[in-house]
């Protein structure tokens, strides 16, 4: 292994004051990272089965409406000479 590979460790550092931890720190982005990690899965969530409710009503109503629209008898043609 090369030296350039190689981890360095420092033991007796200098304690970090407030004013450089503030300046390295960004809590939106860690929030962020944490966010898109830990989303919650689609069937999960509130949408999804409001979207799956929907999507059951209307299938109903396209089911029935097309159940009425056939009771209607058959057009009889007539034949003339």
């Amino acid at each position: 292994m090369l030296e350039e590979e190689k981890n360095i460790i420092k033991v007796n550092r200098k304690e970090l004051s407030t004013k450089e931890v503030g300046e390295k720190e960004n809590i939106g982005a860690i929030l962020n990272k944490h966010r898109m990690i830990t989303k919650r899965p689609v069937y999960k969530q509130k949408r999804f089965y409001y979207f799956l409710f929907l999507a059951i009503v209307v299938a109903l109503l396209l089911y029935y409406a097309e159940k009425e629209g056939g009771e209607n008898p058959p057009q009889q043609i007539e034949e003339t000479r």
